[in-house]
């Protein structure tokens, strides 16, 4: 390394290696070397510490992309391996915002930059497992634009299937504790999912100052992340759009099947979301507390009487409750202004006028082509909130002003006294006599309507007070983390509903989403039946309509409520709605309901919930004990099929039951002569049932179909043998023998890196080293024999 590289200096250190700022006397350029520091009194650490590294450079060799950073060497000498790299000028996000929170306008670009980064490496199944602030680092282009650049993949692992958790020789875990997904600590396996709740600790972190999950100590850390103690960020943090807020939430998720599926799937939400609100709701924070208590609830129940309630008042003055008050990135000083915040300048020359106009310090960024579809993020349950409450309007007080009185002649003015001149007579009026009997009986009734007008008032203040101290009470339970069910009446759940879709509820909304999900009859009230149909007869903001079908009522799990769900998304015209209901019933259908979802298939126009309706019934298909016995109403909807959109979807159906008389339709349709045809049949061979349609797949690629068809025919067998349990060995030959261009030995060769170790695969691979004829493909094959190594030896093998 002496001869090429020139060590200037340590550039930082962590507690696996360090990195040094070098020159390359040969490309003339400034680069980062990352080099294991030594340990003598612990080989074992360093070992560890070296494969890490390696591990690093064989990941990020394999990605190209504009926000992460680049690989140009990786070497070794007589003081151990090391890693030449793109040498970065910038700061890290855990830098900028330790000076303040993120605008809503940089956090955009923040966001699109950072899964732009991540669906390129999802795309090569790796999984970064140490996403933080500290490996994110922020650098400025010419034009005064931000860029985002994804460092240290030193924890990354090459993984088409989910895989454990790496843990260090002392029993820990890599990764910083605060922006750790729960599976990790629970040592199950992660896959992207684990990626995305990391970089959703991230973008809360980037836009309050505080972390999500926090405590005193790494126990009180961990446990918060477990326990999903967590304030939903709409309450932190104000001037964020509401949806944006439930977009991050969505990411931070418990589970993480109640997260996005991949960074593609949350850029697309993200981008759909922005591109159909332009002017959406934005989120109020957290409002100062009163300076005293009241003795008694001033909550407003929805559906009852209002309660007045004194608040305090709210001004554009108060400052944002954040850790750090938000402030807008700007290039370093002495830079060139940005041409993307150009309004800037005419900012300041209205600033003498007073016509300030707030700008964005991100560049535009044009909607997508297609019409916007308006995706729900999945909420999380914070563990506490605070009990939802309408602020009451106060009447202004202050001195009354009394008219003066009016000289008589002159109508107007007021009257004047001469100097020194009496006061005037005063006239004594004459006594009046009584009422008459009459007036008194007018009197009395008059009398008694009042009386009874302020006993109603009275009492429906008092039921209103009873009712606010029942929810509150309930709320209160549920908000503190530890309950498994909430005992209900017909009439609290009643109350749950109202507060549910009551705008004044916004910001305990997912408190109460928990105690729906929570509620158990303690008076013989089908519950499930009263959620199912109040959320699907009653009109409510469709967002809130989503999440009680998706959320609470997929999660109660009651098949009975099946028929009301369907009947639902076959009725309604809210899109996002009906593909809710469909998969609210995903796991609780049965080949009962396959009839019914083959319906939707075939009648609705929607590509969404037709998507969602053939996904509902491969579930189905795949846990049927009996699929033959499912196959002759999906040949029957294929042969009536008036569209090839429905022929396809029923063709893909037909492959998870299998058989001769799909595989039949399969090859009909896979050397068609339209193309629409051959690639509904490709798709359909990767989820085949048997292995029959795997050999079709093979004979097809032996064909030398063009080369459009042909990519994606080799990675839907890629898809089968990566999946299929049985014949593996077979599978992954045949597939090596038609194996032809660089990219397919590259996709061979990460399959194969996940394998268990076999002779057959360390054959295959050790072939490729010596017949390829690129160095990229022989570099990366040795590195699939070397992982193999290792995992047989971890495995005690020899």
């Amino acid at each position: 390394m002496e001869d090429r590289y020139e060590i200037k200096g340590k550039i930082g250190q962590g507690g696996l290696g360090a990195v040094y700022r070098a020159h390359d006397v040969r490309m003339n350029r400034d680069v980062a070397i990352k080099r294991i520091i030594a340990n003598s009194e612990d080989a074992e650490i360093s070992e560890e510490s070296t494969r890490q590294l390696l591990k690093e450079a064989g990941s990020l060799a394999s990605l190209q992309h504009p926000n992460i950073v680049t690989i140009y060497d990786v070497g070794s000498d007589e003081d151990g391996p090391y890693v030449v790299m793109e040498l970065l000028a910038g700061e890290t996000l855990e830098d900028i915002i330790l000076k303040g929170s993120f605008t809503w306008s940089d956090f955009r670009e923040l966001a699109m930059q950072v899964l732009e980064a991540l669906i390129a490496a999802q795309e090569l199944h790796l999984v970064h497992r140490d996403l933080k602030p500290s490996n994110i680092m922020l650098t400025w282009l010419p034009s005064g634009k931000f860029q985002v650049k994804i460092v240290d993949f030193g924890l990354a692992k090459l993984s088409a299937k989910p895989s454990l958790q790496t843990t260090d020789q002392s029993d820990g875990v890599f990764g910083s504790i605060y922006f750790m997904a729960p599976e990790q600590f629970e040592r199950v396996p992660i896959d992207a999912r684990t990626d995305l709740y990391a970089i959703g600790c991230v973008f809360y972190y980037a836009l309050t100052g505080y972390y999500p999950f926090d405590g005193e100590t790494a126990a009180e850390v961990m446990a918060s992340h477990l326990q999903h103690y967590v304030n939903p960020l709409q309450e932190v943090r104000d001037g964020i759009p509401l949806w944006a807020c439930d977009w991050i939430m969505w990411h931070i998720n418990r589970n993480p099947s109640d997260r996005p599926e991949s960074a593609r799937q949350a850029l697309q939400n993200f981008v759909e979301n922005d591109a159909a609100q332009p002017s959406p709701p934005m989120s109020t924070g957290t409002p100062s507390p009163a300076p005293e208590q009241p003795k008694r609830p001033k909550l407003v129940i929805p559906g009852a009487a209002p309660v007045p309630e004194v608040v305090p008042e709210v001004t554009p003055t108060q400052p944002v409750k954040t850790a750090s008050a938000p402030k807008a990135l700007a290039p370093p000083e002495g830079s060139k202004p940005s041409v993307h915040t150009t309004a800037q300048v005419v900012q300041a020359s209205r600033a003498a006028t007073g016509l300030v106009t707030p700008t964005s310090s991100g560049a535009p960024i044009s909607p997508p082509a297609t019409a916007p579809v308006i995706p729900t993020a999945k909420p999380t349950q914070p563990a506490a909130s605070s009990p939802p409450s309408t602020p009451a309007v106060t009447p202004p007080t202050g001195p009354k002003l009394t008219p003066a009185p009016t000289n008589a002649a002159t109508p107007g003015k007021k009257a004047v006294s001469p100097i020194g001149s009496k006061p005037p007579a005063t006239k004594v009026s004459t006594p009046q006599k009584g009422l008459s009997s009459s007036g008194k009986v007018v009197l009395g009734i008059g009398t008694a309507i009042v009386v009874l007008i302020l006993a109603f008032v009275l009492m429906q203040k008092m039921r209103a007070n009873a009712e606010a101290k029942t929810y509150n009470s309930m709320i209160e339970y549920v908000a503190k983390g530890d309950a498994t069910e909430l005992p209900v009446d017909k009439d609290k759940l009643e109350m749950l509903l109202r507060a549910a879709t009551s705008v004044a509820s916004n910001k305990n909304r997912y408190v109460i989403y928990k105690a729906l999900f929570l509620a158990k009859s303690t008076d013989g009230t089908d519950i499930d039946a009263r959620i199912a149909e109040f959320a699907t007869t009653q009109t409510m903001i469709p967002d809130v309509r989503v999440v009680l079908i998706r959320d609470v009522l997929r999660k109660r799990g009651n098949p009975a409520i099946i028929g009301t769900l369907l009947d639902f998304a076959e009725s309604t015209n809210e899109p996002n709605a009906a593909v809710a209901a469909i998969e609210a019933c995903r796991f609780m259908s049965d080949e009962q309901q396959l009839p019914a979802f083959i319906n939707i298939i075939k009648t609705t126009s929607n590509d969404l919930i037709r998507k969602a309706a053939e996904e509902n019934a491969a579930t189905i298909i795949e846990k049927s004990s009996s699929k033959n016995s499912l196959a002759a109403d999906l040949i029957s909807a294929y042969g009536a099929a008036e569209n090839d959109v429905i022929r396809h979807s029923m063709l893909r159906l037909l492959g998870r039951v299998g058989g001769d008389f799909a595989l039949s339709f399969a090859k009909e349709n896979l050397f068609s002569k339209d193309m629409k045809d051959n690639i509904a049949a490709i798709v359909a061979l990767a989820t085949w049932s048997g292995n029959e349609g795997y050999k079709l797949l093979i004979e097809y690629l032996a064909s030398s179909p063009e080369v459009q068809l042909r990519d994606r025919a080799y990675d839907s067998a890629i898809q089968y043998a990566a999946a299929s349990p049985d014949k593996v060995e077979q599978n992954w030959t045949l597939l090596s023998e038609q194996t032809k261009t660089q990219n397919e030995q590259l996709k061979l060769i990460r399959g194969l890196a996940n394998v268990d170790p076999a002779p057959w695969a360390f054959a295959i691979l050790e072939n490729l080293t010596k017949t390829a004829d690129s160095d990229k493909v022989i570099d990366l094959a040795q590195r699939a024999i070397q992982r193999l190594k290792e995992v047989q030896k971890t495995k005690g093998g020899k």
